[in-house]
C-alpha cells in the first residue's frame, strides 16, 4: 500500500468518526429538563417537584433539572387557567414538560353517567385540553398526573378517564393511582396516606415521581438510594397558586425526612413498573 493511499484512508476514517460524533444526539438523560407542575395538595405535600429533581439527579448528578409549581390547597385546574399565571410563566420561560394534576379524584366524573354532563366536569376536561394546546404551541409536552381513589372501583374510574383524556389531547398519562395499587400488593403493610383526604406519605410521593419520570423520559430510573437535601413541605402548608412555589419555600412549614434506601426504591420502582405495564396493554 502506497504512502498516499494510507494517508487517504486515515483521512477518510478520521472524517467519518468526526461526522458520527458531531451528528449523534447527546445521550438520553443528559439534556436539560424543565418541568412545571400545576395542582393542589397532592402535588405540594412532600414537595413532589423536589422529589422529582432528586430522582433525576440520582440518575445523573450533573444534569440540569429545574422545576416550578403553581399549587394551592384544593385547587382546580380551571382556576389556574382563568387566573392565567401558568400561561404567563410558560410564555416567559423555557419549559419542556407541563404536569397537570386535577383536584384529587375529580376526573372520575367523566366516568359517571350522572356527572359527566355537568358543567364542572365538562369544564375540567375542557381545561385540560386548553392547557395541552397552549403548551403544544410553545413546544411543551403535557403529562396528566393521574391521582388516586379511596378504593379499587374509584381508582378504576380515575385511571380510565386519565388514559382516555391523555389520548384525546395528545398528552402522556402518569397514573400514580395504579402504581399505588401495585405497591399495596407488593407490600400490604406500606403506609400510603396520612389522612382521610388521602394525602400521600413520602413513599407515595416518590412513587408518583418515579411514574412521572418513566413517562417523561420513556424508561424507568435505575434503582439508587436517595438522600434529600432539604425537608419536605408539610400537608399543613398553604401555598398561594398565584406565586411560583419556589418563591414561597421560606414561608412554608416543613417536616424532616432523610430519604429513601436502595431497597425501598427497588420496591417503589417495581410497583411503578407493574402499573406502567398494565397501562400499556
Amino acid at each position: 500500500m502506497t504512502l498516499l493511499l494510507r494517508c487517504w484512508i486515515r483521512l477518510w476514517f478520521g472524517c467519518w468518526v468526526a461526522l458520527a460524533l458531531w451528528s449523534a444526539p447527546s445521550r438520553a438523560g443528559d439534556e436539560p429538563l424543565r418541568v412545571v407542575f400545576v395542582g393542589n395538595s397532592y402535588t405540594y405535600t412532600n414537595d413532589l417537584p423536589m422529589l422529582f429533581r432528586a430522582l433525576v439527579h440520582s440518575q445523573n448528578p450533573t444534569r440540569d433539572v429545574q422545576t416550578e409549581a403553581f399549587v394551592t390547597p384544593g385547587g382546580y385546574l380551571n382556576e389556574r387557567w382563568r387566573d392565567g399565571v401558568v400561561q404567563r410563566y410558560l410564555k416567559a420561560n423555557r419549559v419542556d414538560v407541563l404536569v397537570l394534576q386535577e383536584a384529587g379524584g375529580w376526573l372520575r366524573c367523566a366516568d359517571s353517567s350522572t356527572l359527566r354532563s355537568t358543567f364542572a366536569c365538562t369544564d375540567s376536561l375542557r381545561t385540560h385540553k386548553r392547557f395541552a394546546e397552549f403548551a403544544a404551541r410553545l413546544g411543551v409536552r403535557t403529562v396528566i398526573f393521574g391521582t388516586w381513589g379511596a378504593d379499587v372501583r374509584e381508582q378504576s374510574s380515575i385511571s380510565r378517564v386519565t388514559r382516555r383524556l391523555s389520548k384525546a389531547i395528545d398528552a402522556l398519562p402518569a397514573d400514580a393511582g395504579e402504581a399505588i395499587l401495585a405497591l399495596r400488593k407488593l407490600d400490604p403493610n406500606a403506609e400510603l396516606f396520612t389522612d382521610r383526604i388521602l394525602h400521600p406519605t413520602p413513599e407515595v410521593s416518590m412513587l408518583a415521581a418515579i411514574t412521572l419520570y418513566a413517562r417523561i423520559e420513556g424508561w424507568l430510573p435505575e434503582t439508587q438510594a436517595i438522600t434529600l437535601s432539604q425537608p419536605l413541605i408539610s400537608v399543613a402548608a398553604q401555598p398561594d397558586a398565584s406565586i411560583p412555589l419556589s418563591m414561597q419555600y421560606s414561608t412554608l412549614p416543613r417536616t424532616q425526612y432523610d430519604g429513601f434506601s436502595k431497597e425501598r426504591m427497588r420496591v417503589l420502582r417495581q410497583a411503578a413498573e407493574s402499573a406502567l405495564a398494565d397501562d400499556d396493554h
